[in-house]
Protein backbone atom coordinates (compact mmCIF):
# COMPACT_ATOMS: atom_id res chain seq x y z
CA UNK A 1 0.00 0.00 0.00
CA UNK A 2 1.52 3.11 -1.39
CA UNK A 3 1.58 6.36 1.65
CA UNK A 4 -0.66 9.15 0.68
CA UNK A 5 1.22 12.91 0.77
CA UNK A 6 -2.22 15.16 1.93
CA UNK A 7 0.57 18.60 0.81
CA UNK A 8 -0.03 20.82 -1.40
CA UNK A 9 -1.31 21.75 -3.99
CA UNK A 10 -5.04 22.70 -4.89
CA UNK A 11 -6.29 21.14 -7.76
CA UNK A 12 -8.86 18.75 -9.00
CA UNK A 13 -11.02 17.04 -11.20
CA UNK A 14 -10.46 17.23 -14.96
CA UNK A 15 -12.77 18.87 -16.66
CA UNK A 16 -13.92 16.75 -19.52
CA UNK A 17 -16.18 14.86 -21.07
CA UNK A 18 -15.57 11.74 -19.41
CA UNK A 19 -17.68 8.36 -19.39
CA UNK A 20 -18.93 6.61 -15.93
CA UNK A 21 -17.72 3.29 -15.13
CA UNK A 22 -19.97 0.23 -13.13
CA UNK A 23 -20.33 -3.11 -11.84
CA UNK A 24 -22.59 -3.87 -14.67
CA UNK A 25 -21.90 -6.43 -17.09
CA UNK A 26 -24.53 -5.41 -19.62
CA UNK A 27 -23.19 -5.62 -22.96
CA UNK A 28 -24.24 -2.97 -26.01
CA UNK A 29 -26.52 -6.09 -27.88
CA UNK A 30 -28.62 -5.79 -24.18
CA UNK A 31 -29.03 -2.27 -24.72
CA UNK A 32 -30.78 -3.02 -28.26
CA UNK A 33 -27.74 -1.03 -30.29
CA UNK A 34 -26.35 -2.04 -32.84
CA UNK A 35 -22.62 -1.61 -32.67
CA UNK A 36 -20.97 0.24 -35.71
CA UNK A 37 -19.31 -1.49 -38.91
CA UNK A 38 -15.33 -0.82 -38.51
CA UNK A 39 -16.35 0.92 -42.10
CA UNK A 40 -18.25 3.00 -40.31
CA UNK A 41 -16.02 4.00 -37.45
CA UNK A 42 -13.13 4.05 -39.40
CA UNK A 43 -14.60 6.20 -42.24
CA UNK A 44 -15.70 9.02 -39.27
CA UNK A 45 -12.48 8.96 -37.32
CA UNK A 46 -10.98 10.18 -40.93
CA UNK A 47 -13.56 12.52 -41.88
CA UNK A 48 -12.83 16.09 -42.75
CA UNK A 49 -14.04 18.72 -40.54
CA UNK A 50 -16.45 20.75 -42.71
CA UNK A 51 -14.91 24.43 -40.80
CA UNK A 52 -12.88 26.43 -42.86
CA UNK A 53 -10.34 27.95 -40.02
CA UNK A 54 -8.32 24.92 -39.12
CA UNK A 55 -6.37 22.26 -41.69
CA UNK A 56 -7.61 19.35 -40.30
CA UNK A 57 -5.21 17.39 -42.13
CA UNK A 58 -2.86 19.08 -39.56
CA UNK A 59 -2.95 17.33 -35.90
CA UNK A 60 -1.67 19.78 -32.80
CA UNK A 61 1.26 18.48 -31.22
CA UNK A 62 1.55 18.95 -27.29
CA UNK A 63 4.72 17.42 -25.51
CA UNK A 64 2.95 17.01 -22.26
CA UNK A 65 5.85 16.33 -20.21
CA UNK A 66 8.37 19.25 -22.12
CA UNK A 67 10.67 20.54 -20.05
CA UNK A 68 13.01 23.79 -21.60
CA UNK A 69 15.95 25.56 -19.58
CA UNK A 70 14.50 27.76 -16.98
CA UNK A 71 12.23 24.55 -15.85
CA UNK A 72 15.62 22.63 -15.97
CA UNK A 73 17.31 25.45 -13.49
CA UNK A 74 14.43 25.49 -11.26
CA UNK A 75 15.17 21.92 -10.33
CA UNK A 76 18.78 22.77 -10.10
CA UNK A 77 18.36 25.30 -7.98
CA UNK A 78 15.67 24.42 -5.81
CA UNK A 79 16.06 20.72 -5.55
CA UNK A 80 19.86 19.75 -4.09
CA UNK A 81 20.57 16.38 -5.97
CA UNK A 82 22.80 15.38 -3.00
CA UNK A 83 19.30 14.47 -0.66
CA UNK A 84 17.85 11.66 -0.50
CA UNK A 85 14.94 10.96 -2.91
CA UNK A 86 12.39 11.84 -0.15
CA UNK A 87 13.87 15.04 0.95
CA UNK A 88 14.51 15.57 -2.85
CA UNK A 89 10.33 15.54 -3.51
CA UNK A 90 9.75 17.70 -0.09
CA UNK A 91 11.94 20.08 -1.76
CA UNK A 92 10.58 20.24 -4.96
CA UNK A 93 6.66 20.42 -3.65
CA UNK A 94 7.40 23.20 -1.55
CA UNK A 95 9.12 25.09 -4.23
CA UNK A 96 6.20 24.39 -6.39
CA UNK A 97 3.50 25.95 -4.36
CA UNK A 98 5.73 28.62 -2.17
CA UNK A 99 4.15 32.16 -3.03
CA UNK A 100 7.78 33.56 -3.69
CA UNK A 101 8.38 30.60 -6.12
CA UNK A 102 6.16 28.92 -8.58
CA UNK A 103 2.91 29.60 -6.11
CA UNK A 104 1.22 27.25 -8.70
CA UNK A 105 -2.71 27.72 -8.75
CA UNK A 106 -5.63 25.44 -9.87
CA UNK A 107 -8.14 26.49 -12.58
CA UNK A 108 -10.61 23.70 -13.55
CA UNK A 109 -10.85 25.18 -17.18
CA UNK A 110 -7.60 25.12 -18.24
CA UNK A 111 -5.57 22.46 -19.96
CA UNK A 112 -1.66 22.77 -20.73
CA UNK A 113 1.57 20.84 -20.77
CA UNK A 114 4.47 20.80 -18.27
CA UNK A 115 6.35 23.92 -20.18
CA UNK A 116 2.91 26.27 -20.33
CA UNK A 117 1.98 25.26 -17.02
CA UNK A 118 5.13 26.35 -15.69
CA UNK A 119 4.75 29.83 -17.58
CA UNK A 120 1.37 30.56 -17.04
CA UNK A 121 2.01 29.49 -12.87
CA UNK A 122 -1.60 27.38 -13.54
CA UNK A 123 -3.91 24.74 -14.55
CA UNK A 124 -5.75 21.81 -13.82
CA UNK A 125 -5.40 18.79 -11.89
CA UNK A 126 -3.79 17.32 -15.34
CA UNK A 127 -1.59 19.96 -16.12
CA UNK A 128 -0.82 20.49 -12.66
CA UNK A 129 0.85 16.91 -12.79
CA UNK A 130 2.20 16.80 -16.17
CA UNK A 131 4.37 19.80 -14.61
CA UNK A 132 4.76 17.37 -11.73
CA UNK A 133 5.90 14.85 -12.89
CA UNK A 134 8.36 16.61 -15.56
CA UNK A 135 10.24 18.56 -12.53
CA UNK A 136 10.53 14.84 -10.85
CA UNK A 137 11.83 13.31 -13.28
CA UNK A 138 14.32 15.93 -13.95
CA UNK A 139 14.96 16.04 -10.10
CA UNK A 140 15.52 12.07 -10.22
CA UNK A 141 12.75 10.79 -8.94
CA UNK A 142 10.55 7.94 -10.60
CA UNK A 143 6.70 9.56 -11.33
CA UNK A 144 3.90 8.43 -12.88
CA UNK A 145 0.18 9.59 -13.62
CA UNK A 146 -2.16 8.07 -11.46
CA UNK A 147 -5.75 7.69 -12.60
CA UNK A 148 -8.29 7.72 -9.79
CA UNK A 149 -12.09 6.16 -9.35
CA UNK A 150 -13.33 9.19 -7.32
CA UNK A 151 -16.94 9.30 -6.24
CA UNK A 152 -18.46 10.15 -9.66
CA UNK A 153 -19.70 14.09 -10.25
CA UNK A 154 -21.49 15.33 -13.20
CA UNK A 155 -22.63 18.37 -14.97
CA UNK A 156 -24.61 19.46 -17.95
CA UNK A 157 -23.28 21.22 -21.19
CA UNK A 158 -25.47 24.28 -22.90
CA UNK A 159 -27.13 21.45 -25.24
CA UNK A 160 -28.30 19.36 -22.33
CA UNK A 161 -25.58 16.83 -23.03
CA UNK A 162 -23.96 15.14 -19.74
CA UNK A 163 -20.60 15.66 -18.43
CA UNK A 164 -18.68 13.20 -15.99
CA UNK A 165 -15.39 14.24 -13.91
CA UNK A 166 -12.11 11.68 -13.50
CA UNK A 167 -9.13 12.41 -11.23
CA UNK A 168 -5.46 12.19 -12.15
CA UNK A 169 -2.54 12.72 -9.68
CA UNK A 170 1.04 11.35 -9.43
CA UNK A 171 3.20 8.89 -7.93
CA UNK A 172 6.63 8.93 -7.05
CA UNK A 173 8.07 5.61 -6.74
CA UNK A 174 11.31 5.24 -4.31
CA UNK A 175 11.76 1.43 -4.76
CA UNK A 176 10.77 -1.54 -2.73
CA UNK A 177 7.29 -1.44 -2.67
CA UNK A 178 7.23 2.04 -0.97
CA UNK A 179 5.11 4.59 -2.89
CA UNK A 180 3.88 7.71 -2.84
CA UNK A 181 0.65 9.72 -3.63
CA UNK A 182 1.38 13.26 -4.39
CA UNK A 183 -2.24 14.74 -5.35
CA UNK A 184 -3.56 17.89 -5.98
CA UNK A 185 -6.39 18.22 -4.57
CA UNK A 186 -7.22 16.97 -0.97
CA UNK A 187 -10.77 17.82 -0.97
CA UNK A 188 -11.19 15.29 -4.01
CA UNK A 189 -8.77 12.41 -2.88
CA UNK A 190 -9.40 9.45 -0.16
CA UNK A 191 -6.43 6.83 -0.11
CA UNK A 192 -9.26 3.86 -0.56
CA UNK A 193 -10.34 5.45 -3.79
CA UNK A 194 -9.66 2.54 -6.67
CA UNK A 195 -6.56 4.18 -8.70
CA UNK A 196 -4.41 2.74 -11.35
CA UNK A 197 -1.26 3.62 -13.33
CA UNK A 198 -1.88 5.10 -16.48
CA UNK A 199 0.93 5.63 -19.41
CA UNK A 200 2.09 8.44 -21.24
CA UNK A 201 0.27 7.88 -24.55
CA UNK A 202 -2.73 7.44 -22.16
CA UNK A 203 -2.53 10.48 -20.31
CA UNK A 204 -1.44 12.48 -23.44
CA UNK A 205 -4.94 11.28 -25.28
CA UNK A 206 -6.40 12.84 -22.00
CA UNK A 207 -4.66 15.83 -23.10
CA UNK A 208 -6.19 16.52 -26.05
CA UNK A 209 -9.14 15.35 -25.19
CA UNK A 210 -9.54 17.87 -22.39
CA UNK A 211 -8.55 20.06 -24.92
CA UNK A 212 -11.37 19.53 -27.10
CA UNK A 213 -13.60 19.65 -24.54
CA UNK A 214 -12.68 23.38 -23.55
CA UNK A 215 -12.87 24.27 -27.17
CA UNK A 216 -15.89 22.40 -27.67
CA UNK A 217 -17.33 24.55 -24.55
CA UNK A 218 -16.25 27.82 -26.21
CA UNK A 219 -18.17 26.93 -29.31
CA UNK A 220 -14.52 26.38 -31.47
CA UNK A 221 -15.96 23.29 -33.27
CA UNK A 222 -13.20 23.08 -35.81
CA UNK A 223 -10.35 22.82 -32.79
CA UNK A 224 -12.24 20.77 -31.25
CA UNK A 225 -12.71 17.90 -33.69
CA UNK A 226 -8.77 18.25 -34.47
CA UNK A 227 -8.21 17.51 -30.98
CA UNK A 228 -10.41 15.17 -30.09
CA UNK A 229 -9.33 13.36 -33.28
CA UNK A 230 -5.70 13.78 -32.00
CA UNK A 231 -6.92 12.21 -28.67
CA UNK A 232 -8.73 8.70 -30.72
CA UNK A 233 -5.45 8.29 -32.82
CA UNK A 234 -3.44 7.61 -29.63
CA UNK A 235 -6.27 5.32 -27.43
CA UNK A 236 -9.16 4.56 -29.89
CA UNK A 237 -10.47 2.39 -27.62
CA UNK A 238 -11.66 5.64 -25.10
CA UNK A 239 -14.84 5.67 -25.24
CA UNK A 240 -15.86 8.65 -23.44
CA UNK A 241 -13.37 10.17 -25.93
CA UNK A 242 -15.80 9.05 -28.93
CA UNK A 243 -19.03 10.33 -26.97
CA UNK A 244 -17.14 13.93 -26.96
CA UNK A 245 -16.54 13.02 -30.72
CA UNK A 246 -20.55 12.18 -30.82
CA UNK A 247 -21.23 15.34 -28.86
CA UNK A 248 -19.20 17.82 -31.45
CA UNK A 249 -21.32 16.66 -34.39
CA UNK A 250 -24.65 16.39 -32.97
CA UNK A 251 -23.73 20.22 -32.11
CA UNK A 252 -22.80 20.58 -35.68
CA UNK A 253 -25.35 18.95 -36.84
CA UNK A 254 -24.27 16.06 -38.41
CA UNK A 255 -26.95 13.68 -36.76
CA UNK A 256 -25.82 10.23 -37.98
CA UNK A 257 -22.22 10.50 -37.55
CA UNK A 258 -22.77 11.55 -34.28
CA UNK A 259 -24.63 8.46 -33.75
CA UNK A 260 -21.70 5.82 -35.08
CA UNK A 261 -19.57 8.09 -32.25
CA UNK A 262 -21.93 7.50 -29.41
CA UNK A 263 -22.82 3.78 -30.27
CA UNK A 264 -19.28 2.98 -30.85
CA UNK A 265 -18.74 4.46 -27.40
CA UNK A 266 -21.37 2.51 -25.85
CA UNK A 267 -19.85 -1.04 -27.62
CA UNK A 268 -16.62 -0.26 -26.09
CA UNK A 269 -18.77 0.94 -22.61
CA UNK A 270 -21.65 -0.42 -22.54
CA UNK A 271 -22.21 1.02 -19.14
CA UNK A 272 -21.41 4.89 -20.63
CA UNK A 273 -24.11 6.15 -18.64
CA UNK A 274 -23.38 10.00 -20.38
CA UNK A 275 -23.39 8.24 -23.97
CA UNK A 276 -26.79 6.50 -22.97
CA UNK A 277 -28.70 9.73 -21.85
CA UNK A 278 -27.00 11.75 -24.74
CA UNK A 279 -27.60 8.86 -27.40
CA UNK A 280 -31.18 9.13 -26.05
CA UNK A 281 -31.48 12.60 -26.65
CA UNK A 282 -30.30 12.62 -29.91
CA UNK A 283 -32.91 9.98 -30.77
CA UNK A 284 -35.32 11.85 -29.32
CA UNK A 285 -34.58 15.07 -31.65
CA UNK A 286 -35.28 12.79 -33.86
CA UNK A 287 -38.23 11.53 -33.58
CA UNK A 288 -37.14 8.09 -32.89
CA UNK A 289 -39.29 7.70 -29.80
CA UNK A 290 -39.49 4.22 -29.44
CA UNK A 291 -35.73 4.09 -29.20
CA UNK A 292 -35.65 7.66 -26.96
CA UNK A 293 -37.43 6.10 -24.44
CA UNK A 294 -35.66 2.67 -24.00
CA UNK A 295 -32.34 4.57 -23.29
CA UNK A 296 -34.76 6.82 -21.01
CA UNK A 297 -35.85 4.47 -19.02
CA UNK A 298 -31.94 3.12 -18.21
CA UNK A 299 -30.95 6.82 -17.37
CA UNK A 300 -33.36 7.23 -15.41
CA UNK A 301 -33.18 3.85 -13.35
CA UNK A 302 -29.34 4.60 -12.86
CA UNK A 303 -30.36 8.03 -12.05
CA UNK A 304 -32.72 7.47 -9.23
CA UNK A 305 -29.97 5.03 -7.67
CA UNK A 306 -26.83 7.52 -7.96
CA UNK A 307 -26.45 9.82 -5.10
CA UNK A 308 -23.83 11.49 -6.97
CA UNK A 309 -25.97 12.36 -9.96
CA UNK A 310 -28.78 14.03 -7.81
CA UNK A 311 -25.70 15.43 -6.47
CA UNK A 312 -24.35 17.01 -9.62
CA UNK A 313 -28.43 18.21 -10.32
CA UNK A 314 -28.48 20.10 -7.09
CA UNK A 315 -25.26 21.59 -7.78
CA UNK A 316 -26.99 22.46 -11.23
CA UNK A 317 -30.30 23.49 -10.02
CA UNK A 318 -27.98 26.14 -6.97
CA UNK A 319 -26.13 27.87 -9.89
CA UNK A 320 -29.49 28.54 -11.19
CA UNK A 321 -30.93 30.15 -7.94
CA UNK A 322 -33.59 27.47 -7.85
CA UNK A 323 -32.37 26.76 -4.02
CA UNK A 324 -35.77 24.60 -3.26
CA UNK A 325 -35.37 22.34 -5.77
CA UNK A 326 -31.81 22.07 -5.03
CA UNK A 327 -32.34 21.19 -1.59
CA UNK A 328 -35.12 18.72 -2.67
CA UNK A 329 -32.04 16.28 -4.47
CA UNK A 330 -29.85 17.19 -2.47
CA UNK A 331 -32.09 15.06 0.46
CA UNK A 332 -32.69 12.51 -2.23
CA UNK A 333 -28.60 12.13 -2.85
CA UNK A 334 -28.44 11.92 1.69
CA UNK A 335 -30.78 9.77 1.55
CA UNK A 336 -28.85 6.95 -0.34
CA UNK A 337 -25.43 7.98 0.70
CA UNK A 338 -25.81 9.07 4.83
CA UNK A 339 -21.76 8.96 4.63
CA UNK A 340 -20.86 11.53 2.27
CA UNK A 341 -20.07 14.37 3.75
CA UNK A 342 -19.65 16.45 0.48
CA UNK A 343 -23.45 15.97 0.63
CA UNK A 344 -23.64 17.82 4.17
CA UNK A 345 -21.33 20.39 3.00
CA UNK A 346 -23.74 21.18 -0.03
CA UNK A 347 -27.10 21.44 2.07
CA UNK A 348 -25.30 23.79 4.33
CA UNK A 349 -24.64 25.78 1.67
CA UNK A 350 -28.53 25.82 0.61
CA UNK A 351 -29.43 26.51 3.88
CA UNK A 352 -26.95 29.42 4.64
CA UNK A 353 -28.10 30.38 1.18
CA UNK A 354 -32.10 30.71 2.82
CA UNK A 355 -31.34 32.03 5.67
CA UNK A 356 -31.51 29.12 7.38
CA UNK A 357 -28.61 29.26 9.65
CA UNK A 358 -29.50 26.99 12.44
CA UNK A 359 -29.97 23.92 9.83
CA UNK A 360 -26.90 25.20 7.84
CA UNK A 361 -24.55 24.72 11.00
CA UNK A 362 -26.39 21.37 11.76
CA UNK A 363 -25.35 20.19 7.95
CA UNK A 364 -21.75 21.87 8.20
CA UNK A 365 -20.91 20.38 11.74
CA UNK A 366 -22.26 16.79 10.33
CA UNK A 367 -20.06 17.30 6.94
CA UNK A 368 -17.46 18.22 9.35
CA UNK A 369 -17.50 15.34 11.53
CA UNK A 370 -17.89 12.84 8.27
CA UNK A 371 -15.00 13.92 6.96
CA UNK A 372 -12.72 13.86 10.28
CA UNK A 373 -14.02 10.25 10.50
CA UNK A 374 -13.25 9.20 6.59
CA UNK A 375 -9.22 10.65 6.84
Amino acid sequence: MPTFSKNLLTAAIISSLLACSSTDTRDATQLDIQPPSAEEVTALLNLKNSGENVDVSVYPEDNILALNAEMRYFVEENVPAALSPRARLSYLLDSMIRPSQLGLEYDPGITLNATETFQQRTGNCLSLTSLFIALAREAKLNAYYNEVTIPPSWDMVSDNSMVFYKHINAIVDFGNGDKEVVDLSVDNYEYHYPQHQVNEQQAAAQHYNNRGAEFLNSGENDKAHLYFRRALFLDPKAGHIWGNLGTLLRRQGRTLDAEIAYRHALTLNSNDQVAISNLGRLYSEQGQHAEARKLEIIAENFRKQNPFLLYSYAKAEYEKGAYEEALDLIQQAIKLRKDEYRFYRFASLIYFRQGNLIRAQQFSDKASRLKLSSE
